[in-house]
């Protein structure tokens, strides 16, 4: 998936919680675990740039010190989001933030996870995660091993992931229920149009059926020379 993120081409670029996965324009990495401490990693922890072992809510750097900051898949994980929101607007002049979706929580198993993540216009809005998943680990295995899932998935990408690029303000705020209103007709007919032109679905479809042919450590590979963090 093409991540719509665009940090600036000077300054410096924060990543926290990199993982196995950096981005490649990311100048300083920050992970709270180190090793095998989290298991809720693809592989094993990347140090190939200047790296932090930090608490996202208490980051250890001067306010204003970065002109950009990449969270990809943390939010979810938050104790305090609205505390990590502050730490995030306090060292950094913008950023991005991409979380699975609520539709996405409630089909994986990703019983690590605390929040359910909507996006509301600007506003990320987040709601306590029920620990009942009734589909276990099937969608996780459709998505690795099935083709026409994983094209059906990267084909709606705002039905599974939600992504935000702020500047300058970072709005989160938490409630008690999810804000989706899925029985109303004209809310479920905009989150199924699709958003790719009919050639785009055919690149992607050949794209998938090419990367669920791969294996991982393949995959990894290309991610490295072709400098993406998506493949």
């Amino acid at each position: 998936m093409k991540q719509k993120l665009n940090p600036p081409p000077t300054g410096l670029v924060l990543e926290i919680g990199s993982g196995d996965n950096p981005n490649p324009r990311s100048d300083v990495l920050v992970d709270r675990y180190l090793g095998a401490d989290n298991r809720e990693r693809g592989g094993d922890l990347v140090v190939d740039r200047p790296f932090v072992v930090a608490d996202a809510h208490h980051l250890p750097f001067k306010d204003g010190a970065f002109a950009y900051t990449i969270c990809s898949h943390i939010l979810e994980h938050m104790d305090d989001p609205q505390q990590f929101a502050r730490e995030l607007m306090r060292v950094s002049a913008a950023g991005y933030i991409q979380s699975p979706s609520e539709i996405a929580e409630r089909l994986f198993h990703w019983s690590f996870h605390r929040w359910y993540v909507n996006l509301v216009g600007d506003t990320l809005v987040l709601h306590p995660r029920e620990p009942h998943e009734p589909f276990g680990e099937l969608f996780d295995y459709l998505y690795e091993y099935n083709p026409a899932y994983y094209f059906f998935q990267r084909s709606m990408p705002d039905l599974f992931w939600v992504e935000l690029e702020w500047h300058g303000n970072l709005s989160i705020e938490v409630r008690d229920e999810s804000p989706l209103q899925l029985r109303d007709p004209e809310t479920l007919r905009e989150m199924v149009r699709p958003r790719t032109s009919l050639l785009g679905l055919l690149a992607l479809f050949c794209a998938s059926l090419v990367a669920r042919l791969l294996r991982a450590e393949t995959r990894a590979k290309l991610r490295a020379l072709l400098r993406r963090n998506y493949l």
